[in-house]
Order: structure tokens, then sequence, then C-alpha cells
């Protein structure tokens, strides 16, 4: 990809994907420079891995301290325990208490995430760090849960490092549910179903007929020829509309249904018959 100076960024994929092996998937792509966003199962909500007392939420790393509430706030509307006011509510009140980033990854894929109530604009006031209390009056006041092995490393550092194989099968850089989230995700998705639908009507992939030779690896050598041969022809139909040859350029033909006039048709046994003449 890189060699080729083909563009990299984003890539939505359902929700199997998660179940992937990090060393044949999730590291290879990230390693290509794309960006996972991921959707979950409704069991895979809450908390999903941990890292030095850091808990992995809904594919975004935030304090030990969390409130319960705000822990299974998007488990909670999927089972109806909330309504979507509420989940908001929780979601928005839960990015105070989120890890951030203290600086880009490195050549390796690993990342330095800062503690929410440590450097000059905390996010949380936190009796552990007394540098973050008295700042501003707004800022939520973390209830510190005691345990007979003291706090954990997040919490008794500054920033901790996550390297590139924590947390890598649900980990995602946008906040799973939000606006932005929604936006990247349901938008590739779309395309994705899209070129899905395409190949079933154009070289009706979902017909083992299509395939009559028996192995996993020989059906999956001739779907990649059928999915290579359905992006040939969706380049072939773009590139038919183009302005060559002195030739204008001209639309590509509507698959649409044409609409029928109002006036003079109606659904077929709406009306009754009417006798000739009448």
């Amino acid at each position: 990809m890189r060699r080729r100076n083909y563009p990299t960024g984003w890539l939505a994929a359902d929700r199997a994907y998660n179940a992937a092996l990090p060393e044949t998937f999730h590291i290879p792509v990230r390693d290509l420079g794309y960006r996972p966003i991921w959707d979950y199962r409704i069991d895979q909500l809450g908390i999903q891995g941990s890292h030095a007392g850091a808990l992995l939420i809904d594919g975004t790393w935030y304090c030990p301290n969390l409130p319960p509430p705000l822990t299974t706030a998007t488990a909670d509307l999927l089972t109806k325990k909330i309504d979507k006011h509420t989940w908001r509510a929780r979601v928005d009140a839960r990015a105070s208490y989120r890890l951030r980033p203290k600086a880009a990854p490195d050549h390796r894929g690993a990342r330095r995430m800062l503690c929410l109530a440590a450097g000059t604009h905390p996010t949380v006031a936190c009796p552990v760090k007394r540098r973050s209390l008295g700042r501003d009056p707004r800022l939520p006041l973390i209830d510190v849960t005691p345990a007979p092995a003291g706090h954990p490393e997040v919490c008794r550092r500054e920033s901790l490092a996550f390297t590139r194989d924590i947390g890598i099968r649900h980990w995602q850089e946008l906040d799973h549910g939000l606006a932005p989230w929604v936006h990247h995700y349901f938008w590739l998705r779309n395309r994705v179903e899209h070129f899905n639908g395409y190949a079933k009507d154009h070289e009706a992939i979902e017909h083992s007929r299509t395939r009559r030779i028996r192995g996993i690896a020989a059906q999956s050598l001739l779907l990649s020829f059928q999915i290579a041969h359905a992006n040939h022809r969706k380049l072939a139909a773009w590139l038919d509309t183009l302005q060559t040859n002195g030739l204008p350029a001209r639309r590509r033909p509507s698959n649409r249904h044409k609409l029928k006039n109002p006036h003079d048709w109606t659904p077929s046994g709406y009306l009754p018959d009417t006798a000739p003449g009448a």
C-alpha cells in the first residue's frame, strides 16, 4: 500500500472482525496506516480490558475510578434500562474521565496516555494528584476507591505507555456512539454493503453454483476473482461516462423504476372495474 502510495485512513468492519487474531488482522492493518472503527456486540460493551489499572470501556481508555453507571451506559441503553437522553448525559459525563494522548504513536505503534488529573489542564479533580484540586470547581471530583495494594500504576504516574497490542481488538480513536463515530462508521459500512449488493446482483457471489468446486481454499480463490470482476465492471461503467475521443461526457443509466403518472394510474385492484362506456 505504501509503496504504491495508496491513501489510508479510517477502516470500518462488522462486529465479527473483533474476534480476529491480532497478528493476522489487527496489527497488520494498523501497520499499513489504517485507523479502525469498531462496533460491538452487546456482550462486548462495558469493560473490555485493563492496563495498569486503566479500564478499556467501549473502545476508550478511562480512569479506574469511573462511576459504575457511566461504565455500562451503552449496554444499559441497548437493554432498554435507560433512555437515549440519559445515555447521552452519561456518555458526555464520562468524557472527563478519559485518558488523554500525550504524544503521537512512535514507530512501533506504542502511544503514551496522560492521566486525566495530570498536567496543567486536568479534566478532573483527584485527591491522589493534589495539584488538580482547587483549579476549577466545575471539574468532577474523583471518588477514589481504597485498595489494600494501594493505588494502581496509572494513578501513581503522570503518564503511561500503551504498546500497540494492548487492547488492540477493541481500542479505537473515536468515542463509540458519538457523532464523529456515527459519521465515519456508517458511511463506510454503507459503502461496503452497497458493494456487497452490487456483487450479488452482477456476480451472484451468494450462490454456490457459481463456484462448482470443493474446498474453502478453492472457493476463496474463485470468490476473489468474482470480486475483482465486479470491481472491474464498476470501473468500466465509470470510464464509459467520461469524455473521450472528442465525445461529450454522458450520464450513466439509472436503475430506478420509472415513476408512474398519478393522474392516470392506480394500483391494481384499488378501484373497481367500470363497464365500457360508463
